[in-house]
């Protein structure tokens, strides 16, 4: 093979440091363009913290520190919204779960117009305490009679989850 001339020779020196000087060019470039990225991801992050700093806080749970004190809490809650409509409050209890011990089953069982039913329910699911119902039966417990001019009377068999508060932690004394 015979060498190339010395004119080639300057040729290949100055491609090869043409390429030598693209690629230590194409770093920063690729660089600047990787950083321009983690800055549209940042904007991006900052913009859901900030849109959920603005959000309305979202209402505590229906909690207490014991089961007693929990059904408590929920029938006092569900007596405070029956006393505005025409709803009569059963009973309440709870009902254990051994799978979330934290979160037991609340149950109660209502009495009242559709309408007065209806705004329990949605005053339950938008009010502080929040109270999120699992499962709810309406039934017709007395059908209307429009020759006297009386309503409806549906029953609701409500169940809801509630929160255990776990115990604070002890303060340790030196």
């Amino acid at each position: 093979m015979r060498a190339p001339p010395v004119n080639g020779r300057a040729l290949l020196f100055g491609l090869a440091g043409l390429s030598l000087a693209a690629a230590v060019a194409v770093g920063p470039v690729l660089d600047t363009l990787a950083a321009a990225d983690d800055i549209a991801l940042a904007r991006d992050r900052l913009a859901r913290v900030q849109g959920a700093a603005a959000a309305p806080p979202v209402p505590a749970p229906l909690s207490a520190p014991d089961e007693a004190g929990l059904v408590l809490a929920f029938r006092a809650r569900l007596d405070a919204l029956a006393a505005g409509r025409a709803v009569l409050v059963d009973g309440a209890g709870l009902q254990p779960d051994p799978a979330r011990p934290t979160l037991p089953r609340l149950s109660a069982s209502l009495r009242g117009t559709a309408e007065g039913l209806h705004g329990l329910v949605q005053a339950l699911e938008t009010e502080s305490p929040l109270v999120v119902p699992e499962a709810a039966e309406l039934s017709v417990e007395r059908p209307a009679d429009p020759e006297i001019g009386r309503p409806t009377v549906m029953r609701l068999n409500l169940t809801v989850r509630g929160v255990i508060l776990p115990p604070p932690p002890a303060k340790e004394t030196p």
